[in-house]
């Protein structure tokens, strides 16, 4: 089977990402660098590591897809309209990167997160949204796809490392203290703190 190596430039060039971290809201509140790592080096290094296990070039694209996806919507913005209750959109060029890596419409998803139709009773009706709540939509929308992500990372990691060979059972603790490193808890804390729970 072909292996395919990503570059951090293709990789940010099919994902429509800039040079600047601060273009992302999602990953940039805390720490983002750290001294002696070369982000180039760790991408590549995390490129190969999903060829051992086993990933599909599909595979890989799709995680580094919705990684991105997931980092452009904390870039979305919206607005009130009007003497309106309702928010519109504040501008598409985010919300369309998303759809594109998505794979989805831009227009139904900005409907879908201005007017998200909801079932009540029998029936679905459409519910406008403030802006205040079209951004917590937007949060839990990222956690959600962030979490069925992760939750698929591990599971096709599982898959790939797990033998038919008999097993004995332990538990075991794991103190992960010296890995707090950073003065501000930021995207590596997340991901570390979402890991241990």
């Amino acid at each position: 089977r072909s292996q395919t190596i990503f570059s951090l430039d293709s990789c940010a060039d099919v994902c429509f990402l800039s040079d600047n971290i601060y273009d992302y809201y999602n990953v940039s509140q805390g720490k983002v660098t750290v001294p002696n790592m070369d982000d180039g080096e760790e991408f590549q290094l995390a490129d190969q590591a999903f060829d051992i296990l086993g990933f599909t070039a599909q595979e890989k694209q799709d995680v580094y897809k919705i990684t991105a996806a997931v980092m452009h919507m904390g870039g979305m913005k919206f607005k009130q309209r009007g003497r309106e209750e309702q928010a519109e959109q504040d501008g598409e060029e985010e919300g369309g990167r998303v759809a594109k890596l998505f794979g989805c419409d831009t227009a139904e998803l900005y409907k879908n997160l201005l007017k998200p139709r909801i079932k009540v009773g029998n029936e679905f009706v459409t519910q406008g949204r403030n802006v205040q709540q079209v951004t917590n939509s937007i949060g839990a929308l990222c956690k959600g796809v962030f979490d069925r992500l992760f939750k698929w990372l591990v599971k096709k990691c599982n898959e790939t490392l797990d033998t038919q060979q008999k097993r004995q059972h332990f538990i075991g603790v794991l103190d992960i203290a010296g890995f707090e490193i950073f003065d501000y808890n930021g995207f590596e804390q997340l991901c570390i703190n979402f890991t241990n729970e």
